[in-house]
């Protein structure tokens, strides 16, 4: 018993120290919990990313490609080539938005992904990371990698899902300023980089940039639709292959010209009718000519070893809308017809030419929302007048047989939005 009342009492006085330390200490409470917020500043899909004032939206999307091609007479399919082919592509994109005391601040990335990338039908390519979009916007202000501010049919609609079209479609590295004037007017000046828009598919002879691009579009909007007109300088230059072939390299200088108009159809949702048309000389890529079957070059040395550049038109035109609310529908239209006019005779002679037209149409219908199925057919014409061949051997080596050609194509894509 005397035992037992000793250890009773050391429990008692330890317990009694330990209650008078406690009571020494600061009371504290548990931290509190900063949830996510929505930001309803810059529509759905934004919320506050915790601690700052910047609102982020993170987007996704998986398509599902599967599709089946054909042709004829120039362009009649070997056994090399792919009939049928298939392709997943998945895109993830962060759009990062601050309301400032000087305008809105906005960075935007996207980031593309593709298992084997349809190039061309011959190609079996492997997965493969893409760049699509990566810049930065300041009140008037565009920096980075962004969509060329020559036209704006491809950047605005551009609603083929394979087919091609010949307009304005690259993405370029650039710096640009956007100014409004109020009234739906506004202007802008862009300073591209040039190896963006160059256009040396054929005879490889390319030399390296010294200017870049530069391009002013002056645009008017209103709720009836949208008119634009642009331009743009292109600097082409040879290397150092092209003088030991004709004596001396060259500068010189193309430029491009174009118009856009879009006019929205009120009974129809979402209806519209856009059509796009320009004009180059020695600046090709503004025409589209990278998207055609045989691609494009800037420059060629005529038979009297005069250095030109190559020249031509293109247009594109859309009619689109909502048949039912699940159900879009697009219509599309596009041609281009450029001319190297007497090509010089080591480089097969002959008027060289990349005309081209294409008729696509196709129907997309929404199973649930998020959730799509499209269906697209097309035509491509393409003629390359006399053909030729550069003379080369190896990896610089082109020819090009003359002759017309025809390509069907057609496939359907499922695609998954969130």
């Amino acid at each position: 018993m005397t035992m037992k009342s000793v250890l009773l009492g050391a429990a008692a006085a330890i317990a009694s120290i330990g209650t008078a330390q406690a009571a020494d200490l600061p009371l504290t409470k548990g931290e509190a919990v900063e949830y996510v917020k929505v930001c309803s500043a810059f529509g759905p899909g934004f919320f506050y990313i915790p601690g700052s004032d910047t609102c982020l939206k993170i987007g996704g999307e998986i398509r599902a490609d599967y599709r089946v091609f054909g042709g004829s007479k120039a362009y009649k399919f070997s056994r090399d080539d792919n009939r049928s082919a298939f392709n997943t592509q998945a895109r993830i994109w962060f759009d990062a938005r601050t309301q400032t005391d000087w305008g809105l601040l906005r960075s935007y990335f996207q980031i593309n992904a593709d298992s084997h990338k349809i190039s061309d039908t011959h190609t079996y390519n492997s997965n493969t990371f893409s760049i699509d979009k990566a810049f930065i916007q300041f009140g008037g202000l565009t920096a980075g990698y962004a969509h060329s501010f020559f036209g704006f049919y491809d950047n605005d609609y551009g609603d083929t899902i394979w087919a091609p079209y010949y307009a304005e479609s690259n993405t370029v590295n650039l710096i640009a300023y956007t100014a409004q004037f109020g009234g739906g007017f506004s202007a802008t000046l862009s300073v591209e980089d040039g190896r963006d828009h160059r256009q040396d598919k054929l005879f490889n002879d390319q030399g390296g940039q010294q200017v870049p691009d530069v391009v002013g579009q002056l645009r008017f909007d209103q709720e009836w639709g949208a008119v634009a007109v642009q331009g743009a300088g292109h600097q082409f230059r040879t290397n150092g292959q092209f003088a030991d072939d004709f004596g001396r390299n060259r500068n010189k200088y193309g430029w491009a010209v174009g118009g856009s108009g879009l006019i929205k159809l009120p009974f129809i949702d979402g209806g519209h009718f856009v059509v796009e048309g320009q004009y180059a000389n020695g600046a090709l890529d503004y025409l589209g000519i990278g998207n055609t079957q045989i691609g494009g070059q800037d420059f060629f040395v005529d038979s009297r070893g005069q250095f030109k550049g190559g020249k031509g038109w293109s247009i594109v035109a859309e009619l689109g809308g909502n048949i039912t609310p699940q159900l879009n529908a697009n219509l599309v239209g596009s041609y281009i017809d450029t001319k190297y006019d007497n090509v010089a005779g080591s480089l097969g002679g002959g008027k060289f030419t990349v005309k081209e037209f294409t008729v696509a149409a196709n129907l997309a219908y929404t199973v649930v929302k998020g959730l799509t199925i499209s269906a697209e057919a097309a035509y491509t014409r393409s003629d390359n007048g006399d053909g030729f061949d550069n003379g080369k051997t190896g990896s610089d080596h082109v020819a090009v047989e003359k002759g017309k050609g025809n390509i069907w194509q057609g496939g359907v894509r499922l695609k998954r939005v969130f």
